[in-house]
């Protein structure tokens, strides 16, 4: 029996496939598609290919068709013509197999900002016909899948430059605490040298992979214990993270940026106090840094988070309120008071 198509399908598809594009046209991105697209358009099957094999295939024909094939020769003429192209012999003169159920292929290109990703390739089958709407509906996803993809290269772009953004008054502060434990306490000084190349190596981590809260406040533990090295009891750091908020993945560099941000224009001449909080509440993970610190200006706030206002970290703000924003949108939330601040942070768990 034909599986009935919905009319509408695609804001659905969207939502179910775009956490996964985030991380680019990965072998798990293209599962995902192939799989709701099959499920929730009724072809008769579907693969997805990046420019040289086959990622993902779904549906009629799975027995002998999968992934790391060869793709299919008019998915190479439609990613160099950049444009969706149907097949009528589809796979037919390409398959051995002659018990091969699949016929036409309809073939959508996904295109990067600078070049293409892959393809789309929709299968009819017997019981499941390419008529001239579902053609049309699968161009206009592939349309929606490409700045999906485009939009996760911003992403990655963005956490590129704010992970090139390490103030340099932070790194020769870093390296004269250290210098000057190496002398008076060896073992206080390797335990600076550790969480320094720490900290260093969450700022060249790969930028298109999400993160465990868990391991960006590891990060965050690195980059306080070189600041409580330097302040001493000036400064107090408390983390107070739930179990079930260790595990949610999120975009790395959003939480420690935050941390740097209430330190760095927090402190005064008076001990500063910080607190990291996170909680999963409704199915979604907050985090919230709380400072005792300078407040900031009521003319101000508002700005703050604006890219180039400010310095240094200020930057870093920007940025994290900006990818947050891309991926989830919405980014952080501030409020400061005479006396403190508070910025949270929302993301899905």
């Amino acid at each position: 029996m034909r599986r009935r198509r919905r009319q509408a399908p695609a804001l659905e598809l969207l939502d179910a496939t775009l956490p996964e594009l985030r991380r680019g046209l990965t072998e798990s991105a293209a599962r995902t598609v192939a799989y709701e697209l099959f499920e929730k358009l009724g072809y008769g099957a579907v693969a997805v290919s990046d420019t040289h094999e086959v990622l993902a295939f779904v549906g009629a024909g799975a027995d002998h068709h999968g992934p790391g094939d060869q793709p299919i020769r008019p998915v190479y003429e439609a990613i160099a013509r950049n444009a969706p192209l149907l097949a009528p012999l589809g796979i037919r003169t390409e398959c051995a197999n002659p018990a091969c159920p699949l016929g036409a292929a309809a073939v959508v290109p996904l295109q990067l900002l600078d070049g293409p990703a892959g393809a789309i390739v929709a299968y009819a089958t017997a019981g499941s016909p390419l008529d001239e709407g579902s053609v049309e509906t699968l161009e206009s996803l592939g349309r929606q899948l490409s700045a999906q993809l485009q939009l996760s290269e911003l992403h990655s772009a963005t956490t590129t430059a704010l992970q090139a953004q390490m103030e340099p008054h932070f790194v020769f502060n870093a390296l004269n605490t250290i210098a000057s434990f190496i002398r008076t306490d060896p073992e206080r000084a390797r335990s600076l040298v550790l969480a320094f190349a720490d900290h260093l190596r969450s700022r060249l981590a790969r930028p298109g992979e999400f993160v465990t809260l868990e391991e960006e406040l590891r990060h965050v533990r690195s980059y306080v214990e070189l600041e409580q090295a330097r302040f001493g009891a000036q400064l107090e750091v408390a983390i107070d993270a739930a179990p079930d908020a260790l595990v949610v993945r999120l975009p790395p560099l959003v939480v420690q940026p935050l941390v740097e941000n209430a330190i760095k224009h927090g402190k005064t001449d008076r001990p500063l106090h910080l607190l990291v909080r996170a909680r999963v509440r409704r199915g979604r993970l907050r985090v919230t840094v709380r400072d005792d610190g300078r407040g900031i200006a009521r003319d101000a706030i508002e700005r703050v988070l604006e890219p180039g206002v400010g310095e240094g970290t200020g930057l870093g703000l920007a940025n994290v309120n900006l990818r947050l924003t891309a991926h989830y949108g919405e980014g952080v939330r501030l409020r400061s008071f005479p006396f403190g601040t508070v910025v949270r942070l929302e993301v899905p768990a």
